[in-house]
């Protein structure tokens, strides 16, 4: 009886530590401010045109096919918020909104290897048009 109570209590605190770290999720207001912020500076108009040329080698082919078989009506525009490592990795991605496409593609952004930022913890926004 003694470990199913531990093993409970465990599996309580554990549940609880999920729902605590999607409480600490940017929001998609305070991603787009820091992106926006990090736009105007003179890295980071330097730091877009070597993010759009990496972009170039696999974002049409992800929205291709997360758009695949999407009805019109769902076939929503979105913009995606990207936290950039120091390294180039994805440190957190928000979708505004969050639509199929955008959902499908995450992984995407998650995995892609991105431009060293000028800074670490580096927002860039990232529009998605899709009509």
């Amino acid at each position: 009886m003694r470990r199913l109570g531990a093993a409970l209590l465990l599996a309580l605190l554990g549940a609880g530590l999920g729902a605590a770290e999607e409480d600490r999720k940017t929001s998609p207001t305070v991603a787009r401010e820091a992106a926006e912020a990090n736009a105007t500076t003179p890295a980071g108009r330097r730091y877009a045109s070597a993010l759009a040329s990496s972009l170039d080698s696999w974002l049409k082919r992800s929205i291709e096919r997360c758009g695949k078989g999407v009805s019109p009506e769902d076939a929503i525009s979105f913009e995606v918020f990207v936290r950039i490592g120091e390294t180039g990795e994805a440190e957190e991605v928000v979708l505004s909104p969050e639509t199929a496409v955008g959902r499908c593609a995450e992984r995407d952004f998650r995995d892609a290897k991105y431009p060293h930022p000028p800074k670490p913890a580096w927002w860039v926004r990232i529009p998605i048009e899709l009509r």
